[in-house]
């Protein structure tokens, strides 16, 4: 081999393996502590993510506790960051409860009046002492943590705001002391499959008794996960879970016709948007993207009375001005040509002379009106 390919060798790999140093770093995600627990007697591990602002704010934060965060914790964060961007769910903190095994089932089942002690008088106060939480409170667990997770309700419901559950194991005993409470000021989410045999059992028994009882102040729903299994169920559960206790945080939005109409229409949306502010702070009032869904959903759908029903039910002239005015008068030509396609001329050709004023050069807006008018000439 000749003396300047060697040189050329030497170079190349010389090249590639600075890139590969040059491109490697580690993936951290939140940060670990080591807490001494005296209701435990033991050095108990958790993980706690903080939101991306979390530094550059003043803000406080719900805190999302996550059992057997050894599995679950990274999943619960990668959830934290997705709904924020799609603006589903405000920032929340993330907690992962470290959990040995075979120790967890023993700690999370035997031992759960003293696993719920350290929650209370330990774990939550060393998080709201050095964070900045707003108080509110979410669990969620899998399996018998999901087991501790109900247990933890029933002995103490206002120590969290939302209870989730995957596949909670065991529980039946458990489910008839609901036969003593008469309130709950609490919510509950569970879920389970159809192959899960005795952990289908417990979800049934629950749901049909909560059907039964309904106990006051506890608002609950039940999932049935139909092509998940024992092992899978917690990832669907705590998505779906967040999603519902959050359900009025994001903005109203229509994609569907028949079901917003079946959900009661434009008082359902009112109504959505008065939870909406109660809950999160938001104002009242229903906005301009949530109007404009509406009528989208009616137009998708190609009925033209729901179309003008609802244009009306919206006061049509202000709708329409406030399209105008924003960065999506954009649309108000799609509301024209929808006219158009059901044979109401005229109403299209005001829309035309209506965007024709804030953009007169328009070429196709001048077509689409010389065609309209030509329309009706004919007739």
């Amino acid at each position: 081999m000749k003396k300047g390919t060697i040189v050329y060798i030497i170079c190349y790999l010389s090249v590639i393996c600075g890139n590969a140093q040059n491109s490697v770093a580690h993936n951290i995600v939140g940060t670990n502590h080591l807490i001494k627990s005296k209701v435990l007697n033991e050095e108990r591990q958790i993980q706690i993510y903080l939101p991306v602002n979390y530094e550059d704010s003043k803000e406080h934060y719900p805190v999302l506790y996550v059992l057997d965060g050894q599995r679950l914790f990274n999943y619960a964060v990668s959830l934290s960051q997705s709904f924020k961007q799609f603006q589903l769910t405000p920032d929340f903190i993330v907690v992962g409860i470290y959990t040995e095994y075979p120790k967890r089932f023993q700690q999370l089942g035997e031992g759960k009046d003293t696993f719920i002690k350290y929650l209370s008088a330990e774990l939550i106060p060393y998080l709201n002492k050095s964070f900045r939480t707003n108080n509110e409170n979410l669990i969620f667990g899998w399996e018998y943590g999901a087991s501790l997770v109900f247990n933890t309700m029933l002995s103490n419901p206002t120590l969290f705001d939302a209870h989730i559950m995957a596949s909670a194991f065991p529980i039946m005993d458990a489910i008839d002391k609901l036969n003593d409470v008469s309130a709950l000021p609490t919510n509950l989410y569970f879920s389970v499959s159809p192959d899960e045999y005795d952990v289908k059992h417990s979800a049934v028994k629950l749901d049909s008794l909560l059907t039964q009882k309904n106990i006051k102040g506890l608002k609950w729903s039940f999932l049935k996960l139909d092509i998940e299994q024992h092992r899978s169920t917690g990832y669907p559960t705590l998505y779906h879970g967040l999603r519902n206790y959050y359900k009025y945080y994001q903005e109203f939005e229509v994609n569907n016709l028949q079901k917003f109409i079946n959900a009661g229409g434009i008082d359902y949306a009112y109504q959505y948007t008065k939870e909406r502010a109660k809950r999160h702070g938001f104002s009242p009032e229903l906005g301009l993207w949530s109007k404009f869904t509406i009528i989208r959903s009616a137009m998708r759908a190609d009925d033209f009375y729901h179309f003008e029903t609802l244009l009306n039910a919206l006061n049509k002239k202000g709708f329409i001005n406030e399209l105008m005015n924003s960065n999506m008068g954009y649309v108000v030509s799609d509301f024209a040509s929808f006219y158009e396609k059901h044979n109401h001329f005229k109403e299209a050709i005001d829309f035309y002379n209506l965007l024709l004023k804030k953009y007169p050069d328009s070429e196709k807006l001048l077509k689409k009106k010389a065609r309209a008018i030509s329309t009706i000439k004919k007739k």
